[in-house]
């Protein structure tokens, strides 16, 4: 193998991506700058929980939440980030329950690598739902708000 073609992996920048994964308890991040491009993910440990018969109700709930990964009126994460739901600290939401959206109105902002992204919504109705709560990590396609 000829000094040309061998290339060497500087681990610095995965580290550091690990760490910020850990730090924010994501399961994947990216990081990408011109030719540079790093992915680091881990596996979800999954948790079980002993549930009380007083506790079947809210079992009940958390399993339907994971129904709306397939429901055609959620609004999904473009990307791994932290919800916002309102423009700045202390201002109004930008959407509540029961508000009618439009085509294309922001609902809420998502924080990715320090850069605050616009979620638009692609669905009309009203906000029958939302999912998250303000401040919160999210994963990729993770259902925030349902629009009916």
């Amino acid at each position: 193998m000829s000094d040309k073609t061998k290339k060497t992996i500087d681990a610095k920048p995965i580290k550091d991506l690990a760490k910020i994964l850990d730090d924010l308890s994501l399961t994947e991040i990216s990081y990408s700058d011109g030719d540079f491009s790093v992915s680091v993910s881990k596996a979800a440990v999954a948790q079980t929980i002993a549930s009380a018969p007083t506790q079947t109700k809210s079992n009940q709930e958390e399993n339907k939440e994971t129904d709306f990964n397939n429901d055609p009126r959620a609004i999904k994460s473009p990307m791994v980030g932290t919800v916002y739901l309102q423009p700045e600290p202390g201002a109004n939401k930008f959407v509540d329950i029961g508000s009618q959206i439009k085509s294309g109105q922001t609902l809420l902002i998502i924080e990715a690598m320090k850069t605050m992204n616009p979620i638009e919504s692609s669905l009309q109705g009203k906000v029958l739902k939302i999912l998250v709560e303000n401040e919160q990590a999210v994963e990729f396609g993770q259902p925030l708000m349902l629009i009916g």
